[in-house]
């Protein structure tokens, strides 16, 4: 784990290093999700809707698999992917 000091300024702020906004993907402008621990207080970026990842995870598999005999028809995607968020409880 990497720990690095910075100075709060006046108005309660900090910055927080380029080299962690670029590694976790933080731009200006962005929410941030701050929660707090036994140990302070730590800040992330928010997570992404986990219904926006499934389905560009699938569409991603869906077109490595255009080359080989299987292939999704968008009617058969749609139905199971809103099936599989509905089990899930997932609100898309």
């Amino acid at each position: 784990m990497v720990e690095l000091t910075v100075k709060l300024s006046s108005k309660g702020q900090v910055v927080i290093p380029k080299i962690w906004r670029d590694y976790y993907k933080m731009y200006p402008e962005q929410d941030v999700v701050l929660q707090s621990s036994e140990e302070g207080v730590m800040i992330k970026p928010p997570r992404k809707g986990i219904a926006a990842e499934l389905k560009k995870l699938a569409e991603e598999a869906t077109k490595r698999r255009k080359g080989r005999s299987f292939i999704y028809k968008k009617e058969e995607f749609s139905e199971q992917y809103e099936e599989r968020t509905k089990r899930a409880g997932i609100k898309v």
